[in-house]
């Protein structure tokens, strides 16, 4: 590394530790509470095995990590996340330089940190971010694969790629990325057929297939639920969908880099001169993102399915925007992004100033849990119940967390035989039951209540949450619970 290359990773090393040091005090100070996907995450955490019902196992492993070095405080679930995130931008760095140069990388790595999609899902911890940390280890260990022949390359990128399956699925898009590189990269093609090739797959598979036996052990579920999330047999085709979808990704990778990749883009294809890096770059980019706008038209696809194209597009739409006006571009693209990251900040520290700019309803999913869980576990406490009972997943995860210390045990009720979330796997309400704290939204104690013998309701309890909106949970003295079959 030449001292020009050192002092460019040094400044990225530097912006890149003072941003997540900023990350985690932010996560010290918020008083959010969990987001339901979260508080699920953390119980998985405490359950570990080597699935769970809608995700393969890696976030409740990346949990269990940072809880067991910090405590069970919703910081201490978090704080993979800002951490994960800086060691990619670190990997995006390598990976830009290796296509470009370290003067790219050092705006690379930046750029990657502070896309609004990173600094949102900074504030949280989701399956995304250990998946993106997993594909850029990969891409790197991929480039460096296609110039130095050692095998070293190929058994990092096949653990790489294996841990990435155990994190999402998704992770599967990295081979057909491949196989289009190796389409447009000599390079690339002697990776992909080869040896190393063969062991990048192998290596990968045999790490998820601890996940793919524990699905076959419970009939497949996060399969299913992959194919229900893609929900192609009820099709939409949808145009306005699909623009929804494209405009959410300007949201997600900031309007001015989505700029610059699809100019990227369009310089790759009509160019005279097409580099081998760029070309492989767009190759693990734009398969991605094909592949969910088709997803889009034919069903719905949430903003972040394409997340794992932005790890090699970051390099791509930074290359662009630095050749425009002398930089100008490229900086402006800094400075939205970096407002926006600012203002996030400034949301988790203090939700009221996400009401005052009018996006507290954004964020009332993760507020009045704590309020909830402690009504509950009072009254479960002071009414010796043996059991405590909900009838959706949200409420139910919050409860897990939240409602303690208690001494009952917490269970799901479900209206039929049917397992729709781990819960109803693995926790689910089963007959005798003669006394039940049922924890229930209005909406839903008509059906639900009915399940059982009889009926009282002790206490409602009404907590403000963001946009200045109240969440109403209802607490039933519940008795003899006859099963789900009699439910309906």
């Amino acid at each position: 590394m030449s001292a020009d290359d050192r002092r460019y990773f040094h400044i990225a090393l530097a912006l890149i530790a003072a941003i997540t040091a900023a990350r985690v005090a932010v996560l010290l100070l918020s008083p959010l509470d969990l987001y339901p996907d979260e508080a699920q995450y953390w119980w998985w955490s405490q359950n570990l095995d080597w699935g769970y019902f809608s995700k393969p196992p890696m976030i409740g492993w990346v949990i269990w990590l940072t809880t067991a070095i910090f405590g069970d405080a919703e910081w201490a679930i978090r704080i993979g996340s800002p951490l994960l995130h800086a060691l990619t931008a670190m990997l995006v760095f390598g990976i830009a330089r290796r296509c470009f140069d370290a003067r790219i990388g050092m705006f690379s790595a930046i750029a990657y940190l502070t896309t609004p999609g990173a600094s949102y899902s900074s504030g949280l911890i989701s399956t995304d971010v250990p998946l993106l940390f997993f594909w850029a280890t990969a891409l790197y260990a991929f480039m460096r694969a296609m110039d130095d022949p050692r095998w070293r390359w190929a058994v990092l990128g096949g653990i790489a790629f294996g841990l990435g399956l155990e994190a999402k699925y998704a992770m599967f898009y990295f081979l057909l990325c491949a196989g289009f590189a190796a389409l447009f990269s000599p390079k690339a093609r002697k990776v992909v057929l080869s040896g190393r090739g063969v062991a990048i797959l192998v290596i990968g598979l045999l790490l998820l297939l601890p996940n793919v036996l524990w699905n076959a052990a419970h009939h497949f579920p996060t399969v299913a639920h992959t194919e229900s999330n893609a929900d192609w047999g009820h099709a939409r085709y949808s145009l306005a969908d699909t623009a929804e979808f494209i405009g959410g990704q300007f949201g997600v990778f900031g309007p001015l880099l989505m700029v610059g990749v699809l100019l990227m883009f369009w310089k790759l294809a009509r160019g005279p001169e097409r580099p081998q890096g760029g070309l492989v770059l767009a190759a693990f980019c734009a398969p991605p993102l094909i592949l969910i706008v088709v997803q889009s038209f034919i069903s719905e696809a949430n903003a972040n399915w394409a997340a794992t194209a932005y790890v090699a597009a970051t390099p791509l739409a930074v290359a662009a925007l630095v050749g425009l006006w002398n930089s100008r571009v490229l900086w402006l693209s800094f400075a939205i992004d970096g407002i926006v990251m600012v203002g996030l900040w400034l949301i988790l520290v203090s939700p009221t100033f996400a009401d005052g700019i009018g996006l507290g309803n954004a964020f009332k999913r993760m507020e009045g849990w704590r309020a909830l869980g402690d009504a509950v576990a009072e009254e479960a406490n002071d009414g010796h119940y043996a059991i405590i009972s909900a009838a959706n997943r949200s409420i139910m995860a919050e409860l897990l967390y939240y409602a303690a210390p208690r001494t009952a045990f917490v269970r799901m009720w479900d209206k039929d035989l049917h397992d729709d979330d781990h819960f109803q796997m693995t926790l689910r309400l089963k007959p005798p039951a003669h006394r039940v704290l049922m924890v229930l939204s209005p909406s839903e104690a008509p059906s639900v209540l009915k399940s059982f013998d009889s009926q009282t309701l002790t206490r409602a309890v009404t907590v403000p949450i963001g946009g200045r909106h109240i969440r109403v949970t209802q607490l039933y003295d519940a008795r003899d619970y006859r099963g789900p079959q009699t439910s309906q």
